[in-house]
């Protein structure tokens, strides 16, 4: 990924499964491209723990004007009826807009390793840079598609969903996505990142986890208005 980038992660209950993915699938990610400079959106899910899901989504943006402009304001502040709805089960959101330091390879895998750390701001090339050595290893042995790693500033304010606050000093998070065709291959690259992590005394785990691709959307395929993507009668009647 070459450009700014919004990471979130967040859980919801399956026994809301269906109607959670029909509408983030047909409603919610297709809004957000109506956000001028909001240029695509990926949607992964891991295993259910607990009896929750786990999804994150990847939206590509131009710069992060994209989230601070009135059009995606207004997305946030006045919701649907049915994304208001659904807002009431979300839980362990983390949302991180990021910046992309290091990234290589092409195409989208199957399955993707996502971590995001926090780091003291000092420390932030020289553990890029080792991660970097790492990821580039496995990317020309063939086991991975590609990698992006990124940087962002903690506690960003977000209206919507309470996010813990993370302490520590001077500190950045750090976003890592390694993309690739198969689980066992990201389970073992996770396993070697994880003495690079354990070297530094003060990071802190926000996420690392295996997820699968489930969709991917681009601007051009959504119309510019919010309106036009309305549910139809016959979806919201499932319901």
């Amino acid at each position: 990924m070459k450009t700014a980038f919004l990471a979130l992660w967040n859980d919801y209950p399956v026994s809301l499964e269906e109607e959670y993915e029909t509408w983030h699938t047909f409603e919610h990610v297709p809004e957000r491209l109506t956000t001028p400079g909001i240029l695509s959106a990926r949607r992964y899910r891991s295993s259910p723990r607990d009896g929750r899901n786990h999804y994150f989504t990847l939206y590509e943006l131009g710069s992060f004007q994209a989230i601070d402009n009135p059009v995606y304001f207004d997305l946030v502040k006045n919701p649907t009826d049915w994304s208001a709805r659904m807002r009431e089960h979300f839980s362990h959101v983390l949302r991180i807009p990021a910046q992309p330091l290091k990234s290589a390879g092409r195409g989208m895998g199957r399955h993707a390793l996502i971590q995001a750390y926090t780091v003291g701001r000092m420390q932030v090339d020289a553990i890029s840079a080792r991660l970097e050595q790492s990821l580039e290893a496995q990317r020309m042995s063939g086991r991975i598609l590609g990698y992006t790693i990124g940087d962002g500033e903690p506690n960003q304010a977000y209206e919507v969903f309470a996010q813990e606050q993370q302490s520590g000093g001077d500190i950045v998070n750090l976003v890592v996505l390694v993309e690739g065709l198969t689980q066992d291959n990201l389970e073992q690259i996770q396993t070697s990142l994880g003495p690079i992590w354990q070297s530094l005394s003060t990071a802190q785990c926000l996420r690392d986890d295996l997820f699968e691709f489930l969709a991917s959307f681009e601007e051009r395929e959504v119309p510019a208005e919010r309106t036009a993507l309305a549910a139809s009668p016959a979806l919201r009647a499932r319901f």
